[in-house]
């Protein structure tokens, strides 16, 4: 007869480790959860704070999720581990109370065959053992099935005989020592499925760089922030410079604008200038010419008074002459003028 054990707690061990394995497939579907619903979205953000701060805060933020998930499923793994550790820690103790309690058995067997002075090459002791092999082969040294035929006539003899009050209370404690073996069987076996838990457990946490992986993912997105916010103060340079530009470009035009006008207004000055000389060079020129004529005039006047004079002292009537007294005294002096200028012009050729 052999006796297996350990069936039902290995099934519940392993029922535990996919209980584990759903929880953290379910604790990965609620991090994607957690990490759509940290999206944030331009609507949703203060009016008062500039692009660049706030896209710098949404990326620490997202960083912070990455590592804070990491380390929840890493703490959540930690005390995975702990439990089993904790579990395979009584499996032992239990193995060991088991195989004290086999070697207490193996003991008192021993007191009783000293206490009834069977001697170890006895036949009583040589059909117990027999007897030991066949009704229980899993207690360590009568673990051997097989029978020779010498052995089996001999254990078909003892089926017809009376067992030594030796013998049955042996038997009595190799029952009891059976008991501990199959709960030491049962111990060993859940010791090894918690160990192998916790191998499971390591071996899929070096696979996924938990922690790494989240660090990683963090630093990649505080370094596409760091990108995206260079862009942002490019762009808001770039934005200033153009608007610098064109407030210079404005500025400079209106003094372009502002210059041709006082250009303008400086040729129209010198322009008014110019034909204000003009006119008072004009009125010169006219007041010069009046000046003369009146002058010529006087000298005329007086010419004519002079020959006026002359006439009368010489006893010719001027009185009530008239005007064309007047105009033949005009004409005299014309005449004289051309005379007197030809006696000019013949004085300065003979002088030639």
């Amino acid at each position: 007869m052999q006796i297996k054990a350990g069936n039902n707690e290995n099934q519940m061990i392993y029922t535990n480790l996919q209980t584990q394995e759903n929880g953290a497939a379910e604790s990965g579907r609620k991090g994607e959860k957690l990490q759509k619903k940290a999206t944030i979205f331009a609507g949703d953000l203060p009016l008062h704070k500039d692009p660049i701060t706030l896209r710098r805060q949404q990326a620490q933020k997202k960083a912070m999720e990455f590592v804070q998930n990491a380390w929840d499923t890493d703490r959540k793994t930690d005390q995975s581990i702990a439990k089993y550790e904790a579990l395979a820690g009584e499996q032992k103790k239990e193995i060991m109370v088991n195989r004290d309690r086999i070697l207490e058995c193996r003991d008192r067997k021993e007191n009783l065959r000293e206490g009834y002075g069977v001697e170890k090459d006895s036949q009583e002791q040589k059909d117990l053992e027999l007897l030991e092999r066949r009704y229980y082969p899993g207690n360590g040294e009568f673990a051997d099935l097989d029978f020779t035929e010498e052995e089996r006539e001999r254990l078909k003899e003892l089926e017809g005989r009376p067992l030594t009050e030796y013998q049955q209370r042996c038997l009595e404690i190799d029952g009891e020592e059976q008991i501990f073996k199959i709960r030491e069987g049962n111990a060993e076996s859940a010791l090894e499925a918690y160990n192998g838990a916790v191998r499971s457990i390591k071996q899929e946490r070096l696979k996924s760089h938990e922690m790494t992986d989240a660090q990683n993912n963090a630093q990649k997105v505080m370094e596409q922030a760091s990108k995206d916010i260079q862009g942002m103060m490019v762009d808001e340079a770039k934005d200033h410079v153009d608007e610098t530009y064109e407030e210079t470009r404005e500025e400079e035009e209106k003094k372009a604008e502002e210059k041709e006008a006082e250009e303008e207004k400086i040729e129209l000055r010198k322009e008014q200038k110019e034909l204000m000389e003009a006119r008072i060079d004009e009125v010169r020129a006219e007041s010069h010419e009046a000046e003369e004529a009146r002058r010529e005039q006087e000298k005329d006047a007086r010419e004519e008074a002079s020959l006026l004079k002359d006439m009368a002292e010489a006893g010719m009537d001027v009185a009530g002459s008239g005007d064309s007294i007047k105009a033949e005294i005009k004409d005299i002096l014309n005449k004289m003028k051309l005379i007197e200028a030809d006696i000019k012009g013949i004085e300065v050729d003979e002088e030639v």
